[in-house]
């Protein structure tokens, strides 16, 4: 049926069949699904159900019940990731007040960078390096092999500054000035590089350093 019609034209109960594969002697796969779906109404409650939940059941042992477990995890994390995609940054404002929830309190240096579409949606945020900038570990290539990999459009690249303060050291410059000249020459462009301290960040941008 998968094959013939596509798996998204699937019922929930064909879906689970799929997924658990054989059922045992007394019970039939059919059943065992059907049961799964009798109990839990639809997928988003059963997605809740724990693996000693799901070991009731007949025809369902650990493995199986975490199998179902690693299912619906992935589901969500495709998700949020397709959600992700759908955000679409207008302003350096906003990458630098969500990126300093997210390295509030780190202490080790991190390089991130956030690779944008034509339309500035985000495409992903990869952690490119932890450690100390300096030229001889971040280097532009790293950054733009990833954008060129995602066909990236843009890139905004972010990095904490454990201090807490965001005055950029010389480093940071002319890292950032390499960054812009390799994005005009690979025709992606680098459109901010943003310092995050502990309780503010710096804009390269609108500072005109860059």
């Amino acid at each position: 049926m998968a094959l013939k019609y596509g798996i998204s034209g699937a019922t929930d109960q064909e879906l689970l069949q799929i997924l658990l594969r054989t059922g045992t002697v007394k019970q039939s796969l059919a059943q065992v699904a059907a049961d799964l779906m009798q109990k839990y109404d639809n997928l988003a409650f059963l997605s809740l159900a724990t693996v000693d939940q799901l070991t009731e059941f007949q025809g369902i042992g650990t493995v199986k019940a975490i199998e179902l477990q690693a299912a619906f995890e992935i589901g969500k994390r495709a998700q949020k990731q397709s959600q992700l995609r759908q955000g679409a940054i207008v302003s350096s404002n906003m990458i630098g007040t969500k990126l300093q929830q997210q390295l509030a309190g780190c202490q080790q240096e991190k390089l991130i960078v956030i690779y944008l579409d034509t339309k500035n949606q985000i495409i992903q945020q990869k952690t490119i390096f932890i450690g100390g900038l300096n030229t001889s570990i971040a280097h532009p290539r790293e950054i733009f092999h990833q954008a060129v990999l995602l066909s990236a459009a843009r890139l905004i690249v972010v990095h904490n500054h454990p201090s807490g303060k965001t005055a950029p050291s010389k480093n940071d410059i002319q890292f950032s000035k390499r960054l812009v000249d390799c994005g005009e020459i690979m025709g992606i462009e680098c459109l901010d590089h943003l310092i995050i301290g502990a309780d503010e960040y710096l804009s390269m941008r609108e500072e005109g350093m860059i």
